[in-house]
């Protein structure tokens, strides 16, 4: 079955405030020159006169290499060089962006703004971890909030000047649904809860827990087996997260459990329990609520969320060329040094006019 999301990638790179410290763009430097402070280093661009610093993009750059080595990839020569080159452009992209934005007359309201940087913060368990962080990669709460009012003036931007130029008819709906049979299949579904005694293995004493654990199973079922109340006993007894839904699991297709645990599931019929099923887990108690048949998914069911799969398909099919025709209204100048690295160097035109 197909995945839909709303948003695009492109546009989540673009605009998604949860990677605001990775995703850094001219904002630190426009900062700090407001500032006059001229410890940001030489620019590697201007678009209209604005500054992108060396700083912003080193930063990024050196990001992206710390994230491959620390999953053991470590990029040759010519995969860096094209990374370099790939930040530069998404650094200026995202400057044109936010100043065509401004143009358009753009407004991003300062609560959306507070939300979002709240928001940002609950990723750090305290506010003086925040800020020890934010101080390690050189920043400030202040610059964080400049990127996050850029970032959602970008994405206002989009959303409204870009997005409703992309139609998606309803004959583009089911070309695709027809071309795409398997995308809308559903696999055999089990809706089941469970009650689970844990077994840990590498206990010093592991026969005698499994003994435990087996008595404190079979007590359970006895229980059951006498009309006690399966999500109660669960929220009582069971060892897994799942006892505070009363061991509710949801719907799960094969290949999503261990095949012990899988095979006593969808061999159960609606309403009945297992027995005592053994996995490398523990004990389980198994109930079936629902089962639902393999199907297929009517195109008036998927209609609304494929029109949107299709529409940000055809953004990120459109986009960059749309930003190539924007950025011939922006004066972008690269020094020598960092042009020579790029495919074609910018060609000057007018300033845009100010609407």
């Amino acid at each position: 079955m197909v995945i839909f999301t709303k948003k695009t990638a492109w546009l989540m790179m673009i605009c998604m405030m949860a990677t605001a410290l990775m995703c850094v763009s001219s904002a630190v430097a426009a900062d700090k020159k407001s500032k006059g402070d001229k410890s940001a280093g030489s620019y590697i661009a201007k678009v209209n006169g604005v500054e992108i610093s060396n700083t912003d993009l080193e930063r990024k750059f050196n990001l992206i290499k710390e994230r491959y080595a620390s999953m053991g990839m470590p990029l040759d020569d010519a995969k860096l060089q094209e990374f370099r080159k790939n930040i530069l452009n998404s650094l200026i992209d995202q400057e044109v962006l936010y100043q065509e934005s401004v143009a358009e007359g753009i407004k991003v309201d300062p609560a959306e703004v507070s939300k979002e940087l709240a928001n940002f913060k609950k990723q750090f368990e305290t506010e003086e971890a925040f800020k020890k962080q934010i101080a390690q990669m050189n920043f400030t709460e202040e610059v964080i909030v400049t990127q996050i009012t850029r970032s959602k003036s970008i994405q206002k931007f989009i959303e409204a000047k870009v997005m409703p130029g992309i139609v998606i008819s309803d004959e583009d709906v089911k070309k695709y649904y027809d071309s795409h049979p398997d995308e809308f299949k559903l696999k055999e579904r089990v809706h089941a809860s469970h009650i689970l005694v844990k077994v840990d293995p590498k206990s010093p004493d592991a026969e005698k827990d499994k003994k435990a654990a087996l008595k404190k199973i079979e007590g359970i079922k006895a229980k059951i087996d006498k009309g006690g109340d399966f999500a109660k006993l669960a929220e009582e007894n069971s060892d897994c997260p799942s006892k505070a839904k009363g061991g509710d699991l949801g719907f799960f297709e094969r290949g999503q459990m261990v095949k012990p645990f899988e095979d006593a599931a969808f061999g159960l019929k609606p309403g009945e329990t297992s027995g005592i099923v053994e996995t490398q887990f523990g004990y389980h108690i198994i109930k079936c609520q629902e089962k639902k048949e393999a199907s297929t998914l009517p195109l008036d069911e998927v209609k609304e969320n494929l029109k949107n799969k299709l529409k940000d398909d055809r953004f990120k099919e459109t986009f960059p060329a749309y930003m190539e025709t924007l950025k011939k209204k922006y004066t972008i100048d690269i020094p020598k040094d960092e042009s020579a690295s790029q495919p074609a160097a910018k060609e000057k035109a007018k300033e845009p006019e100010k609407k």
